[in-house]
């Protein structure tokens, strides 16, 4: 919160593994000339193993309807560059434009730790994706897409201090042909807890989260959790993907504690067939000023 103005500029950063890394930068501006009317823009990038790099440059104009209501629009350009020698032997070069509305409804009495309402946000855009340079031959030089994303958080107040938390999440990519590096992931601390950070691919993915929550604090609180996953793997024999389809269930406890540091999330996630031997341990850290 840049000054105490609103203005806010935030960064992530996130390793994988040796390999894979992903970097985010996000500027927002509030009130643009006054008007209830928000804009920011953002930087992201994803190094896939020796498979790829993703970079995504992407802007947002949002129009404040009341406190709870606001419609947005958006620009995205996204670059894929495979890695030379495997890279370019399974992911095509592209370019892709897109635009799109959003819409957003936010009725939370308390952002940070909500004990009611709800946060409804929908996405829609569409653009075209041209090839650069393919592995194989067969593609059309340009491609329309389409990309839908969709997230509902329901929070009720069961007893004080007592609050049962309720997320829907939506993600579809659809195009001629889908590509690796079109594909969204699926699993780990903010998805499917009981797995892996990005453990599964598809064009195609729905999970839930439910929390029973027992409030300790202004942003503090302990929790069990069950989360409910489905994915779709498109057909493209090229890359390797073979259509298929496939559900994920986990559970666990966790606990979100505020501290100097800032908000630590840990949680313990049993996947299918997990014993507490191969259950995932995830730990976040978020620190806002």
């Amino acid at each position: 919160n840049i000054l105490g103005t609103g203005r806010k500029l935030s960064t992530r950063w996130y390793r994988e593994n040796r390999i894979s890394q992903e970097i985010e930068l996000h500027y927002f501006e509030p009130w643009v000339a006054s008007a209830p009317v928000n804009f920011w823009a953002g930087f992201f990038q994803r190094k896939q193993d020796s498979t790829y790099v993703r970079t995504s440059l992407d802007v947002h104009t949002e129009f404040m309807f009341n406190d709870e209501l606001s419609m947005g629009l958006s620009a995205q350009q996204t670059d894929v560059t495979p890695t030379e020698g495997f890279g370019r032997s399974v992911v095509p070069e592209t370019q892709n434009l897109s635009f799109g509305f959003s819409v957003e409804y936010d009725s939370r009495d308390n952002p940070a730790t909500p004990t009611g309402g709800v946060l409804y946000r929908t996405d829609y855009q569409v653009g075209t994706k041209r090839i650069i340079s393919a592995f194989s031959t067969g593609l059309p030089e340009r491609q329309s897409t389409r990309r839908v994303s969709l997230d509902l958080h329901a929070y009720t107040t069961i007893a004080q201090g007592q609050v049962l938390s309720s997320e829907i999440h939506l993600r579809d990519f659809r195009a001629d042909r889908v590509d690796l590096a079109d594909m969204f992931r699926l699993g780990g601390a903010k998805t499917l807890r009981g797995y892996r950070e990005g453990q599964f691919l598809g064009s195609t993915l729905a999970w839930t989260n439910i929390e029973y929550r027992f409030l300790t604090g202004p942003r503090s609180f302990f929790y069990g959790f069950v989360d409910a996953g489905y994915f779709v793997v498109p057909d493209n024999p090229a890359a390797g993907l073979q259509s298929s389809e496939a559900r994920k269930i986990g559970y666990g406890v966790g606990l979100r504690l505020e501290s100097a540091l800032g908000v630590i999330g840990v949680n313990l996630g049993f996947g299918e067939g997990d014993t507490f031997s191969t259950a995932k341990l995830h730990v976040r850290l978020i620190n806002d000023f």
